[in-house]
């Protein structure tokens, strides 16, 4: 995309936004006329404006200061992850622990995996970069309740799932 400068036949020049597809010229917007230099000038910097937010795309401007930047990142509020997820959604499901069904365990199992520090900074990663609001009170609570009532069912997935990857191994260097 770029900015064109046409002379009319009245001898005002018109300023447009210009397009290439296919080997053509597209016309996108019309920004003004004028006979005017100065105006003239105005009117190119606001195409060049244009095209940079054209289509929602914004250009960054690096040559700020250091505060203005920082300034804008502080304004990301929140931002969330998706793939991570997906994956160990995925792998999570394979092992059988999807049998255990508690939200309260995936989540805590994928956050572990993924950020494996200490229940109280769980709980912060969950609410900063989840957006679920998971006390460390509940998260004690949920680990004393898993240890007390399902313990023995996790370890029975776990062990089940070994012998069953076991056993692949063991047919692939048997052949």
């Amino acid at each position: 995309m770029f900015v064109r400068k046409k002379v009319n036949k009245s001898g005002v020049i018109s300023i447009q936004v210009i397009s290439k597809v296919g080997g053509k010229s597209k016309l996108i917007k019309t920004i003004g006329s004028s006979k005017d230099e100065i105006e003239i000038k105005l009117l190119i910097e606001e195409g060049n404006r244009f095209i940079n937010t054209y289509g929602g795309q914004q250009i960054f401007d690096f040559s700020k200061t250091k505060s203005e930047i920082k300034s804008t990142l502080e304004k990301i509020t929140t931002h969330k992850e998706v793939g991570t997820d997906l994956l160990l959604g995925r792998i999570f499901n394979e092992i059988g622990f999807n049998k255990i069904n508690n939200e309260v365990f995936k989540l805590l199992v994928f956050a572990r995996l993924t950020n494996p520090v200490s229940k109280l900074k769980t709980s912060d990663y969950l609410s900063k970069y989840k957006d679920i609001n998971m006390p460390v009170q509940k998260i004690y609570r949920y680990l004393d309740k898993l240890y007390a009532k399902q313990k023995e069912h996790i370890q029975q997935i776990s062990y089940q799932h070994t012998l069953k990857i076991l056993r692949c191994h063991n047919d692939i260097f048997s052949s």
